[in-house]
């Protein structure tokens, strides 16, 4: 389990680097093409959304490691919920399509 939450933290670090890195480009690009008032909104946008991106980052990172010390601490009922939630998934599943 601790492996998957450090696959995870990996993965949205690296989500999270695509995001500033494509957010960086926007801000270039209409910084060279729009005029005073469409750069303005832009860089606005941008800046908030930037400002999501490492919110999320933040919260994501205290989450995974909250849920790395429960899984240690109680095993058994983590378990019993991964089980729980697999069997969910495929029930969703199965039934995904077919009307009643």
């Amino acid at each position: 389990m601790a492996h998957a939450a450090k696959q995870l933290m990996t993965e949205l670090s690296d989500d999270y680097e695509v995001v500033v890195k494509a957010l960086g480009r926007m801000t270039k690009n209409i910084g060279e093409h729009g005029d005073d008032a469409v750069v303005e909104s832009a860089q606005t946008f941008v800046h908030s959304a930037s400002a999501l991106a490492e919110k999320i980052k933040t919260q994501s990172t205290k989450l995974a490691k909250t849920a790395g010390e429960e899984v240690r601490e109680h095993p058994i009922a983590a378990a019993a919920l991964a089980a729980a939630a697999v069997g969910l998934l495929g029930y969703a599943v199965s039934h995904t399509g077919k009307r009643q």
